[in-house]
């Protein structure tokens, strides 16, 4: 991934994490630029059609996005920017460790292949398959919050 483009999606990434609310409903509501979207399961080793099966988004309308450059919004860009805010919830966990290997690990790509795997505490699916809706990402979100607290279900 070029280098220009991996800055884009970090820069949206840290504007998402420090966001104010005003702010956080504007990039809810406008939805995630088709770039950043690119860039993000490019980083996250996902394809396009792990993400259309998963977020419920038909071929034809991400393909249509993808080529007009137009932003994800609604449910996907919802399950977007969950996918965002993992990584963020990661990179977090990981700075509070204090561990200079942390600088170095890839947490948009570890994120993309644990929400591959099942977890016990969704029922044995996999974050991936729960994404889609607003319960599923908080629950995703809260079992990597447990994880780190060593209270995993």
């Amino acid at each position: 991934m070029a280098a220009a483009q991996l800055k884009k999606i970090t820069t949206f990434r840290r504007s998402l994490r420090s966001a104010p609310l005003d702010e956080r409903m504007r990039i809810e509501r406008q939805g995630v630029p088709a770039d950043i979207v690119r860039g993000l399961l490019g980083q996250m080793d996902l394809t396009g059609a792990e993400f259309q099966a998963h977020m419920g988004i038909p071929k034809a309308t991400y393909t249509k996005k993808m080529r007009e450059k137009s932003d994800l919004d609604g449910t996907t860009g919802q399950s977007v920017l969950g996918l965002l805010e993992l990584v963020n919830k990661v990179e977090d966990m990981l700075a509070l460790e204090n561990n200079p290997a942390a600088k170095r690990f890839d947490a948009a790509r570890w994120v993309g292949r644990w929400i591959r795997e099942p977890q016990p505490a969704l029922g044995n699916k996999a974050p991936i398959e729960v994404m889609d809706t607003p319960s599923g990402r908080a629950s995703v979100l809260r079992i990597l919050g447990a994880a780190q607290s060593g209270a995993y279900q």
